[in-house]
């Protein structure tokens, strides 16, 4: 087997040994062998101590994807069909997934289940799946085999990753792969159903992430305005409105997205207490502004502002620091913002460093009342903080 030895650097070596999952580019001193993209590989050290295997790339930024780091561990086909079997059974046994009330949710989660470059979540009977990987993609037979032998779902469907998937060099198409697919894909999330189609949403069709901050936003919105601003198909919306919530206002810029959200305020008998509204989110609230129009709650959850280290300080100072003004211009005084980012290249520090920013340009008095982010069905390893992507703040607002 081809190995790729890392530099005498102390902080490349103990990140690896300390279970991080990605082995950059800068940190490899020299490859032995010829490997080919999406071949597996032994890392080791400068002394030549075998540190695990994983899936090489010659392209990315991200030179090897750990796989493994016991000496004794064959990596074959059983060994992807195990990881598959444990990421099902780890949320039936730990996390009660699916229940009777909730029968969407991210099923398995890359990394943090051991199968890096892949993501599969369950909407009811269909499972949405993603490779960013060419090492799993190469492998895609034997992980939609296992989901389909452990879960008999209607049908899988593949949603593309274009950007990430170009720079691991392959190609794939937003098309179902196993079974027999026909839209919608229905799911229940916390008691509330939700129908989408996969192959013409975002990401996989709906973002289970925030789940558990919906669950907590639940609690706290019984009689109040509530403006969710990025709406996309209306969880948060539907999720306040059914909590007691006195109106909602849904904006988004996608229309498609407008309509599936209006189908579940409907199905879930709340669409006399939500507006939705096409509208782009900092627009709006200018205009909202202008007219001195403000909501006891505010949601703001936009889209992935920042891919790569390099997007960082331009989406904080363009994009973060100008919305989170916005928005908190338009919260009540003693009302909440809910404001998330869902880069990962983005620290928690740094969002909350500029929501403080925004609040001091806003002319309001912020506290943090909590700080989250995505849900027990997306783990992350102890040492990799770039897997920790979602930040969602509770922040109260005089």
């Amino acid at each position: 087997m081809a190995s790729v030895v890392l530099r005498a650097s102390k902080g490349h070596v103990l990140a690896i040994w300390a279970g991080h999952p990605w082995v950059y580019a800068q940190a490899v001193l020299h490859v032995d062998g010829r490997p080919a993209d999406g071949d597996i590989v032994d890392v080791l050290d400068e002394h030549n101590q075998l540190l695990g295997c994983g899936f090489y790339s010659s392209r990315s930024a991200l030179a090897v994807r750990m796989l493994a780091r016991r000496p004794a561990e064959t990596i074959d086909d059983a060994f992807f069909h195990d990881a598959v079997s444990r990421a099902v059974h780890r949320r039936q046994r730990l996390m009660g997934l699916p229940s009777d009330h909730t029968t969407g949710y991210r099923l398995v989660h890359a990394e943090g289940d051991g199968l890096p470059g892949f993501v599969a979540d369950r909407l009811g009977d269909v499972i949405a799946v993603q490779f960013t990987s060419l090492g799993m993609k190469r492998r895609e037979h034997i992980v939609l085999d296992a989901l389909g032998e452990l879960l008999r779902p209607r049908a899988i469907v593949e949603i593309p990753d274009e950007e990430l998937q170009r720079l691991e060099g392959f190609e794939s198409n937003r098309l179902p792969v196993r079974g027999k697919y026909e839209p919608p894909a229905c799911f229940e999330e916390s008691g509330l159903a939700y129908a989408v189609d996969p192959l013409s949403g975002q990401k996989t069709g709906f973002y289970f992430d925030q789940r558990e901050n919906r669950r907590l936003l639940a609690r706290l919105v019984r009689g109040q305005r509530v403006l969710d601003l990025c709406c996309y198909v209306g969880a948060f919306s539907v999720t306040c409105a059914k909590a007691g919530a006195a109106e909602v206002d849904g904006v988004d810029t996608s229309a498609q997205a407008l309509l599936a959200a209006q189908r579940h305020a409907e199905h879930a008998g709340v669409s006399d207490r939500v507006r939705f509204l096409r509208d782009d989110a900092r627009r709006f609230l200018e205009q909202a502004a202008r007219a001195q129009k403000t909501w006891d709650v505010v949601i703001l959850d936009p889209p992935k502002y920042a891919r790569r280290t390099g997007d960082v300080d331009k989406a904080l100072k363009s994009k973060y620091l100008p919305l989170n003004r916005a928005a908190l211009r338009v919260v009540s005084p003693g009302g909440l913002l809910v404001t998330c980012s869902c880069s990962g290249r983005v620290r928690p520090d740094q969002f909350l460093r500029t929501v403080g920013l925004a609040a001091a340009e806003a002319r309001r008095s912020t506290r943090v009342l909590a700080l989250r982010g995505a849900g027990p069905d997306h783990p992350v390893p102890p040492a990799f903080a770039e897997g920790q992507y979602l930040k969602c703040v509770f922040l109260e607002v005089d």
